[in-house]
């Protein structure tokens, strides 16, 4: 679809185009005309008549000049009407204004409206949005008030109501815009497309976002990834609200109680290098720091203040973010003795104190940036009656200039700094009000240098695994059996993808338990099989280390202890295993489907602490090498697996290696709701792993 003609309308028609002063109809016709649109406009209404020296005419028929956009602000009842006479006349573009459809209860009526578009390849943003703004083409096609100044961030909502107040914002602090647009319903046009076009787009160099809900995942995160890697990435910083509840819903196995309200979109952001900001201001502090600044060369950070508070603070917010305390060079801090008082400190954070005036200030950080030790730099200043903001702004503004090196700055306070923050936006410095978020900042740039590291982002292609048994076996799977998976298909299907099961049998009676640990002669796992339990520790259902010679006592004991604790549940038999006595650390793998994301993939510390503990890491099927290894790293149980304190370092690529096995089966098999494996138990590394207990969940309707 071409979104040329939203951007770059050389014509546009205003269909409802009013009177009447403050309404829709009559804003958008003036923004275009009083903010300076250099194409031709044609207000459309009925009434006919004048409105800001301008012809209006009664519809769209009796315009013959072309036409590139159409701007729909009428009933939600005529737009279908005036998007066919849009069609006809070869229009290639709308923005419909107009609410009352899908956000109103009136779906069809917005199925209709998407359907014309499609019809007559109309490229539509809305309906129910505030438009859209190119302040490089001077054209407001919105009705918010305001035209922000020309810039290199493109800004995508679906709120209109927050558009207005981020116009405001950002005019106080001298952000300008590429392309600014408010998506509304999305019928149509929402951020999958958008993003494509910003991708090579000349005039964008930040993305932001805010969004409410995203579809169309796994094309976005193909484009969002493209985005982020090209050779000339381009930063997409995303505020999303309205956080799911879904996730947290009863589920049947640890791996869905575990998947918390915001787990799928944090694990799509992590896949995809999009950067998560927490809150509208934080939303721009992200987007000027990337605007204002080259990217960041490592993460070793140094701070300039004039007081130890807000030094001491601003330590502690760069521990959170992987950040480093960058350690000056003896040459630096050598230079930095030579000039500073005695009760100034030269170690990081360097405090050069309160009675600091503008040439300590530029001293200082001159030194700083010239130092290599150092690829950052945080500058606070907090107001005393000596300190001279505006000089400081300016001389902090000289050496921005004159270095490729990351810096913001926290002027704190208000009044009292004013004028050096107006400075300091005019000059294209990052700045934040205090000096946590500019930590924060630091974070952000952070994440998307560690993101643009060179990775395997190849999905898992295991050739040894056999769908066609899967296939097979799920497709004699009948709507009337549980949806609970014996344990026998269980293990069938996760060993038809290689992963590490064991042999086991469940038996009914007492005379086939007796047999089967005569026959294994080592020491046993009992486990009750029932389509009722899914959490068997909980039920008394589990017997660990069972003598071979005890197996009639551990089996009618354990039968007695669920039917005590369960007595409704219907119990189809008892599994028997061989106990693994091997050391290892217990991990649980799983899959759980998210509605709106689709099928995320767990890992984290296993055994009866899970949900305790929750050490967990998410990823969004299918998976890359890097994104297991990242979900495995991010872990504490890391440092176990990397042999913690001495200990035997155990096999972290058998668990990565799971983890692409359980991707690569999810991707081929949807219909497969949940899988828990709960625990795998990884060996000493070179050893593989094993799985104690696996269920899977089929889902209703499949």
């Amino acid at each position: 679809m071409n979104l040329k003609p939203l951007f770059y309308p050389r014509s546009i028609a205003v269909i409802g185009a009013s009177s009447q002063v403050g309404s829709v109809g009559n804003d958008l016709v003036k923004n275009l005309v009083k903010q300076g649109f250099e194409g031709d406009i044609f207000p459309v209404n009925p009434k006919k008549g004048q409105l800001y020296g301008l012809k209006v005419r009664s519809s769209l028929a009796e315009i013959t000049a072309p036409i590139d956009l159409v701007v729909v602000a009428v009933p939600a009842k005529i737009v279908p009407q005036i998007l066919r006479e849009a069609g006809a006349k070869k229009i290639k573009a709308a923005i419909v204004i107009s609410a009352g459809f899908k956000e109103s209860g009136h779906s069809e009526l917005e199925a209709e409206v998407a359907q014309i578009a499609r019809d007559h390849d109309l490229a539509l943003i809305g309906p129910n949005c505030l438009g859209l703004i190119h302040a490089q083409q001077k054209l407001n096609a919105s009705f918010a008030p305001l035209m922000p100044a020309a810039g290199e961030i493109a800004f995508i909502s679906q709120s209109g109501a927050i558009c207005a107040s981020v116009l405001d914002y950002a005019r106080e602090r001298s952000l300008g815009f590429s392309k600014f647009v408010s998506v509304g319903n999305k019928a149509v046009i929402g951020e999958l497309e958008l993003l494509r076009y910003l991708y090579t787009d000349p005039e964008t160099k930040v993305i932001l976002l805010y969004v409410e809900q995203l579809t169309q995942i796994p094309e976005l995160i193909t484009v969002a990834q493209e985005i982020t890697q090209h050779h000339t990435p381009k930063p997409i910083i995303i505020l999303k609200s309205g956080r799911t509840a879904a996730g947290s819903q009863a589920s049947q196995s640890h791996t869905g109680a575990l998947s918390g309200s915001d787990t799928a979109y944090d694990a799509l952001f992590a896949q995809t290098g999009i950067i998560r900001a927490e809150s509208i201001s934080e939303l721009f502090d992200f987007a000027e720091c990337f605007v204002h600044n080259r990217q960041l060369k490592n993460n070793r950070v140094a701070i300039l203040t004039n007081a130890g508070g807000p030094g001491v603070l601003t330590t502690d917010a760069l521990m959170t973010d992987e950040l480093k305390l960058a350690k000056l060079s003896p040459e630096t801090e050598s230079k930095l003795r030579a000039f500073l008082p005695a009760a100034a400190s030269v170690k990081n954070p360097i405090d050069i104190l309160g009675d600091a005036n503008a040439d300590r200030y530029e001293q200082a950080l001159k030194l700083l940036l010239a130092d290599p030790a150092i690829d950052g730099v945080i500058v606070i200043l907090t107001p005393q009656s000596m300190t001279e903001v505006e000089a400081t702004a300016r001389a902090i503004a000289r050496l921005k200039k004159l270095s490729k090196k990351p810096l913001v700055v926290s002027f704190m306070g208000q009044k009292l700094v004013e004028s050096g923050l107006k400075i300091l936006h005019q000059e294209r410095v990052a700045t934040t009000m205090f000096p946590e978020p500019a930590a924060k900042v630091f974070g952000a740039l952070n994440t998307f240098r560690e993101w643009l590291k060179p990775a395997n982002r190849h999905t898992f292609r295991f050739r040894n695994v056999h769908p066609e048994r899967v296939d097979r076996w799920l497709k004699k799977y009948t709507p009337d059996q549980p949806r609970l998976l014996s344990p026998d298909l269980t293990r069938s299907l996760l060993k038809a993808y290689g992963l590490p099961v064991l042999q086991r049998q469940v038996v009914t009676s007492l005379v086939e338990a007796e047999a089967v640990a005569k026959r294994i002669d080592a020491p046993l796992v009992l486990k009750i099989v029932s389509p009722d339990i899914s959490h068997k520790t909980d039920a008394g259902g589990v017997k660990l280390n069972v003598a071979p010679n005890k197996i009639r006592a551990a089996y009618q004991e354990l039968l007695m202890t669920v039917k005590a604790r369960r007595p409704f549940a219907q119990i189809t038999g008892v599994e028997i295993m061989e106990l693994v006595t091997k050391p290892g650390l217990e991990i649980i793998l799983g899959v759980t489907t998210d509605p709106q994301v689709g099928k995320l993939i767990l890992v984290g510390l296993g055994g009866i602490y899970t949900e305790a503990l929750q050490d967990t890491a998410w990823g969004v099927a299918p998976l890359t090498h890097s994104d297991a290894e990242r979900m495995v790293d991010s872990l504490k149980a890391a440092q176990i697996l990397a042999g913690a304190r001495g200990q035997t370092p155990l096999d972290r690529e058998d668990l990565i290696a799971c983890l692409g096995r359980l991707s690569q089966l999810i991707t081929r098999f949807p219909q497969i709701k949940e899988i828990d494996i709960n625990p795998l138990k990884v060996l000493a590394k070179g050893q593989g792993s094993v799985i104690l207990d696996a269920r899977v969940i089929l889902e209703l309707g499949s």
